[in-house]
């Protein structure tokens, strides 16, 4: 082998070896990233999780509430009140 072959071959193994080193940095810096999305995904995850319990939460606690009928039907039979006479009410103008 003459020095220019020597060489050539030196640089050759050089470009390889420069080249697989940074694909071994850009694989590093990707798994990093994924590692850094999978986190997040966890993270939204489990707040969507808890937002749709606080929803069921929240729908339970609606579903559990008098109706307006109920709440008329309870003050008329139960507290023994009557509905306004028409002299009793009173019109307030809202300007807001």
């Amino acid at each position: 082998m003459s020095s220019g072959e020597k060489l050539s071959e030196r640089l050759f193994r050089l470009v390889c070896l420069s080249f697989s080193a940074l694909l071994l940095v850009l694989g590093l810096f990707w798994q990093i990233r994924l590692v850094r999305l999978e986190a997040e995904i966890d993270r939204l995850e489990s707040a969507l999780r808890a937002a749709q319990d606080e929803g069921k939460h929240l729908t339970i606690l609606l579903e559990s509430r008098p109706t307006l009928a109920e709440l008329e039907e309870t003050a008329l039979t139960k507290l023994g009140m009557q509905h306004p006479t028409q002299g009793q009410i009173i019109e307030i103008e809202y300007l807001g």
